[in-house]
């Protein structure tokens, strides 16, 4: 290995230098306002964890992908998919919300079987009504181009997901897996989703109004089942443990006016090695728009548990949303690393840390080490799954091949 330069440690250590400077200027102004706050108590109960994960492969004419979910605790379960999309439109987007959609699920449904509290790796606060960037402008234009058949479209749509939830349930509650398609917005058994809706009796699903707009309709539909899985879930207690996050809330509440590059993280680390945990408010990023067709899909009763973490206001003939998520920092042990936990505004906070600690052991909590341990796809396991799909395929009609092939085969 090649030697460390010099000016390069150089470089580092004056940053680090400088980086602690800064901390202890900080701590006095932070000590004053803010402290480590003592656990309660632990409280027994049954608690579950659920991780995602995701990998792709871009091929000639499609990206294929798998994107699965894991439950754990008292017992595990799994759900796992593997989608196709076209290289063009969002993919990386569409395929992290294929997943976070199978995540949502999955803990919605542990809450209907009967868990206490359900925790999510990662954030609550980054899912709620912040459509990804390019859903929330483009529907819009959707919906002023096709506004009644858009609605009656997105409400059938809507009732149909809740047909399919308590099938899903079942089988999930029944055999502990899923392992058939479940994203609906891509239609079902060979048909599209408008065909689906149409035999269900939505008549704004028929003619061919959609054609024209028929990807983005089905990347709208995508993002409904995403809010749908949402709602679903905060039907029940949940919070979420974030690893890695970058916020300095507590930092710009002490400093006021004065603008100083400081993560949180650190400087609470100075303050005190102690374990427990510290509630903050979040500093404000500004109050959000709906999607318009969102927000009439609310006023007509859909996303009613969504609405629990959500508030609307009315300025100026406006409308804005702004979300009930409390943050706090937390530590599982002394000197241990501190974590960003988000539980919802309307939850008793002391009871859920409670119920956390009840399955945490050293630093972390067991049920999410174990969930993320149990849903990672790794790469030679996926990339020999889709070999094998593919051969198959190709086995059976070689024109395939042309839209199956893989650019870096010539290079492997």
């Amino acid at each position: 290995m090649e030697r460390i330069s010099d000016i390069h440690l150089e470089a580092v250590r004056k940053y680090l230098q400088k980086q602690l400077e800064t901390i202890e200027e900080l701590k006095e102004l932070v000590a004053q306002k803010y402290r480590w706050l003592p656990f309660p108590e632990p409280v027994e109960g049954s608690v579950y964890a659920v991780d995602g994960s995701r990998m792709m492969k871009r091929l000639s004419g499609a990206i294929v992908y798998a994107v699965s979910a894991a439950g754990i605790g008292e017992n595990m379960y799994h759900w796992h998919e593997i989608g196709l999309v076209s290289p063009y439109k969002h993919v990386d987007e569409r395929v992290r919300i294929h997943m976070e959609i199978l995540e949502k699920r999955m803990g919605a449904m542990l809450g209907d079987m009967g868990a206490d509290l359900i925790l999510i790796d990662g954030t609550l606060s980054g899912s709620i009504i912040r459509p990804p960037t390019y859903i929330g402008s483009n529907t819009d234009k959707l919906y002023e181009k096709h506004k009644d058949n858009l609605y009656a479209l997105s409400h059938g749509f809507l009732k149909l997901l809740d047909k399919k939830w308590e099938e899903w349930r079942e089988q999930l509650e029944s055999e502990g897996v899923i392992n058939f398609p479940t994203l609906l917005s891509r239609g079902e058994a060979g048909k599209n989703i408008f065909e689906v809706l149409a035999e269900e009796g939505v008549q704004e699903a028929k003619g061919d109004w959609w054609k024209e707009d028929e990807e983005d309709i089905v990347i709208f539909l995508e993002y409904l089942e995403l809010l749908h899985a949402l709602d679903r879930l905060f039907a029940h207690n949940v919070a979420s443990i974030a690893k890695t996050f970058y916020r300095d809330d507590i930092i710009r509440s002490v400093l006021k006016e004065r603008i100083i590059p400081m993560l949180d993280a650190p400087v609470l680390d100075a303050l005190s090695p102690e374990r427990g945990y510290v509630p903050f408010w979040p500093q404000k990023e500004g109050e959000k728009t709906p999607t318009l067709i969102i927000d009439d899909l609310m006023d007509a009763g859909h996303f009613r548990n969504l609405l629990k973490v959500v508030d609307r206001k009315i300025n100026g003939g406006k409308k804005t949303y702004s979300e009930r998520i409390n943050p706090f920092y937390i530590r599982f042990v002394d000197g241990g690393v501190v974590y960003l936990l988000e539980i919802p505004g309307h939850q008793d906070p002391v009871r859920t840390i409670a119920l956390i600690l009840s399955v945490s052991e050293d630093e972390y909590v067991v049920p999410l080490e174990y969930a993320h341990h149990a849903v990672v796809i790794k790469k030679p396991e996926f990339e020999a799954y889709v070999n094998a799909i593919l051969s198959a395929l190709v086995s059976e009609d070689e024109r395939f091949l042309s839209f199956l092939r893989y650019g870096r085969e010539p290079l492997e």
